[in-house]
């Protein structure tokens, strides 16, 4: 991954307006595709849905990707393309189409396992016939990961209350939580799949960067003291340093100021021109 990680890009969000194309399109042919081949629009989604049974889902493999492409109604697909365009431009303000489409995909096969083995493992469901539609599983790895990874971000409801993303992220998790023995039991335990996807996703790559970074910046300074080439300003940088990765593992990457993120951003990539090539 860039280097850049901790520094605001934007990135097209072409991959956003495809996947909310492709959502929007499929859901329209349904109607007419069955109108046309005089067959009920619900033996089109017996292909493509995704059943609560182990055996549906080996004799259909392809549901376990294809139920997040079709939407039981117009507001189940309006409110989740709108999901879905709020959380690209959060993700894709940080990272790449690619990681954005590895995520969400990832999410919604994660989620659909979570749907099938709730059917199994839980008394409440195993006799129940249930049947999952909707990106909702993707959307949810794509916001909570975002909130994960950027926590004290502030959104603004109506331009006026600001609220972190954290808040978001725990109160979605909390909304499917609560849900869960009002109505679409299957559904919700499907949300929480991709939702702890995720969020596993993120706070393992965020501490596998400040690792990184860390390692960088201390082996820059170690490999200066050993030929004793540190300069006044170099010591000066290395003490500054020192202090924000101790700061960085007592309260984390968000507790630091924006002066401070911009120094220590400089310093590891200034590093990175000098020592052997690390990926991130």
């Amino acid at each position: 991954m860039n280097k850049n990680i901790f520094t605001f890009r934007v990135h097209s969000l072409l991959v956003v307006y495809w996947l909310i194309v492709l959502n929007v399109v499929l859901y329209i042919l349904v109607s007419p595709l069955s109108f046309l081949f005089q067959i009920d629009s619900s033996v089109i989604y017996d292909k493509i849905q995704l059943s609560q049974q182990f055996a549906t889902l080996i004799e259909k493999p392809w549901t376990l990707i294809s139920y997040a492409f079709f939407h039981a109604n117009f507001w189940h697909l309006f409110f989740n393309m709108l999901l879905l365009y709020f959380g690209g431009i959060l993700f894709l303000n940080l990272f790449s189409a690619k990681r954005f489409l590895f995520v969400y995909f990832i999410g919604i096969i994660i989620g659909g396992m979570a749907f099938v083995m709730a059917y199994q493992v839980f008394p409440r469901l195993n006799n129940m016939i249930s049947y999952l539609v909707g990106a909702s599983t993707g959307i949810m790895a794509i916001l909570i990961f975002i909130s994960t990874y950027t926590p004290s971000y502030r959104i603004y409801l109506f331009g006026v209350f600001a609220i972190p993303l954290w808040v978001l992220g725990i109160g979605l998790v909390l909304l499917d939580l609560v849900s869960i023995p009002i109505s679409n039991s299957g559904g919700r335990i499907a949300h929480l799949g991709g939702a702890l996807y995720g969020f596993l996703s993120a706070y393992f790559l965020k501490n596998n960067i400040l690792v990184q970074r860390k390692k960088l910046v201390k082996r820059s300074f170690v490999q200066k003291r050993k030929t004793n080439t540190l300069s006044e300003e170099e010591k000066r940088k290395q003490e500054q340093v020192n202090i924000i990765l101790d700061k960085i593992s007592k309260s984390g990457y968000e507790s630091l100021t924006n002066e401070e993120k911009t120094f220590l951003f400089k310093v590891s990539k200034s590093v990175g021109k000098k020592t052997d090539n690390t990926t991130i």
